[in-house]
């Protein structure tokens, strides 16, 4: 919907800059051999696991040092050799972050080989360039006190010009800091990091696989409900990983080797970007390798994740780096799914990463793919959803109720406003919801439980201003008997000549957000936001609006003491529901029906003062 852009657009997006972790110098606790001292012919080993937890080394050899002017600015070719890589077909996917060492020292780990072809070749990368991840300062996730509601938050929160030029410069690293400036012979294939997607359907894990910038997955979830939290977690270089973006009853993450860990409990890992998306939040867990797959085009580790031992901070061109023993929150959600056809109800819980940009997205992509599997079909039906939003800034919550009809798909249909409305939460400038908890409750039915508009009748066809008149409107459900609805409608007592009495169903040209359209008015505090998105039309509405066009006090145009621009024109669109409510000039009645149709009645309306019109009367609004 328009007007779900309209409110991302109408704000300015001012975040509060996290509290930053100065960038530091990242000492290993092993010795290190820089690239420029490697020469051909060098022999050492790689540590990776390729089954359950037990690292295990194999030889490598290197071939050579291959020069690039991007980041990594070098990269290390070289041979894996023995029984360990005779089982696993070659270098995996899943063993980016391997260390390789050469006469005991660490010179960096494996991040890239090549799809169909020689799987014992691969390319390291230098240690040097995977330590540069934490040039980049920290940006951990702050919880500080709730805003008033009514204030207009986040001005305080406006970075300052030192920390604009900042971020902009680190944003801009990070997008052309990727993996195009590599320079090796023939392209080399980055994604040596497994992804895994479990718990939701097909079709919405390969829509998330591409939204995280990969079109394949693999199947791996975890071995419980939910993932369990280690404290002071002893992790070794070699060990395996999983970065997580989701877990519970639904987990995503993708799986790697860690590379090396300093005293201060700071590692780095993975040798290539997991996301590339720069200072993060993700969790990372210590990860059980089921198997390695041999293929034709790569092998693959197939590994889930077993308990969190600490977060991701750092997702950079040259690798990623975090902390182990630190723990980031995470975002809460809840589907709660009934089948009203076979009495079935459901409970699906998971977390998700707290990233306002990346987190509505997989949410809504979670909820649909969930949805998916627990209704067992895809096709036409109904659905009554509500979404309830608590969080920081939300004392009692926020919750919206709406019906969706599909002839086609009714999942995605019934989860594109949802989508559309976390979108706006999560990136909404006034404050930050963490911690946040978000429910979906919806109830699916493979009946079409719609309500189509019939007709529109009225005792006469003129009236005057200021009057009250009888609306009587025929509607029919699906495949039942017409019915008929009886309202009120008032006549303001400025209206005269044609008018219009409009019948419609919720949803269908609905009231907008002129305002904020002309550029009149903008959303600018917490409590506003909320109370616009409430303001919203639902599909199960009947709506009955008169519709006229207004006279001016001074005849033709406007007077000199009139505004140029009316209030009606600079009203929110919650101002004018209730102003049009109250008015009676507007009518709502909620249905338990999706209501199709939209009629319009057109009368003939005496100006309350007598005179004629004849300037306004052949005017519709």
């Amino acid at each position: 919907m328009i007007l779900f852009r309209l409110l991302i657009c109408a704000f300015v997006l001012l975040f509060a800059p996290a509290e930053k972790l100065e960038a530091s110098v990242f000492n290993p606790s092993v010795s290190v051999l820089e690239a420029r001292a490697l020469r051909a012919g060098m022999k050492g080993y790689a540590l990776t696991v390729v089954s359950g937890r037990e690292i295990v080394r194999f030889p490598v050899e290197i071939v050579s040092v291959i020069p690039g002017k991007g980041i990594p600015r070098h990269l290390i070719m070289i041979k894996a050799s023995g029984p360990v890589i005779e089982k696993t077909g070659g270098i995996a996917a899943g063993m980016s972050g391997s260390p390789v060492y050469i006469n005991g020292k660490l010179i960096g780990a494996i991040g890239y080989g090549w799809n169909f072809s020689e799987h014992t070749l691969g390319l390291v990368t230098p240690f040097e360039d995977m330590a540069s991840v934490w040039n980049w300062p920290e940006k951990p996730v702050s919880i500080p006190p709730a805003p008033p509601l009514g204030s207009v938050e986040g001005k305080k929160d406006i970075p300052t010009a030192e920390e604009k030029e900042s971020e902009e410069a680190d944003e801009e690293t990070s997008e052309n800091d990727d993996d195009e400036n590599l320079v090796v012979p023939v392209p080399a294939e980055p994604s040596l990091s497994p992804l895994f997607i479990d718990g939701i359907s097909a079709r919405k894990a390969s829509e998330i696989a591409k939204i995280l910038g990969g079109g394949r997955y693999i199947p791996g979830g975890a071995f419980t409900d939910d993932i369990p939290v280690e404290m002071n977690a002893g992790m070794s270089p070699g060990d395996a990983i999983t970065v997580l973006l989701a877990w519970g009853d639904v987990t995503i993450g993708a799986t790697g080797t860690l590379t090396a860990i300093a005293p201060d409990g700071r590692f780095i890992a993975f040798a290539h970007p997991f996301l590339g998306r720069g200072a993060v939040n993700y969790p990372v867990a210590r990860a059980y390798i089921h198997n390695v797959v041999p293929s034709m085009e790569a092998p693959f580790k197939v590994g889930s994740p077993l308990k969190i031992v600490g977060t991701v901070t750092q997702d950079r061109p040259q690798g990623i780096g975090g902390r182990i023993g630190y723990f980031t929150p995470s975002i809460s959600a809840t589907l709660v799914f009934s089948d009203g056809e076979r009495s079935v109800k459901e409970r699906k819980r998971f977390h998700v990463v707290p990233d306002p940009f990346l987190g509505g997205k997989l949410t809504a992509g979670v909820f649909t793919g969930l949805i998916d599997d627990l209704w067992g079909r895809k096709g036409q039906g109904t659905a009554t959803l509500t979404l309830t939003v608590q969080g920081r800034g939300l004392i009692s919550g926020w919750t919206r109720t709406n019906m969706f009809f599909s002839e086609t798909d009714l999942a995605a249909a019934a989860l594109k406003e949802t989508s559309e409305l976390l979108e706006v939460v999560f990136l909404n400038p006034f404050a930050e919801v963490y911690p946040l908890g978000i429910t979906v409750t919806t109830e699916f039915s493979s009946l079409p439980k719609l309500m189509y508009v019939e007709g529109v009748n009225l005792k006469g066809e003129s009236f005057s201003a200021g009057e009250t008149i009888d609306v009587e409107i025929l509607l029919r459900p699906y495949r039942k008997k017409q019915v008929k609805k009886s309202f009120q409608i008032v006549i303001p007592k400025d209206a005269a000549g044609v008018c219009e009495i409009l019948v419609r169903g919720g949803g269908i040209e609905p009231l907008n957000q002129s305002a904020i359209i002309q550029g009149w008015k903008t959303i600018d505090n917490f409590r506003q936001l909320f109370t616009e998105m409430s303001a919203l039309e639902t599909n199960n509405e009947l709506i009955l609006e008169f519709n006229y066009e207004k006279r001016q006090k001074g005849g033709r145009g406007r007077g000199e003491d009139e505004e140029p621009v009316s209030k009606e024109e600079q009203e929110l669109l919650s101002e004018l529901k209730q102003r049009r409510l109250k008015d009676g000039t507007l009518q709502i009645f909620k249905s338990e029906f999706v209501v199709e149709g939209l009629l319009r009645k057109l009368i003939t309306v005496k100006p309350s003062d007598g005179s004629a019109n004849s300037d306004n009367g052949e005017t519709e609004n």
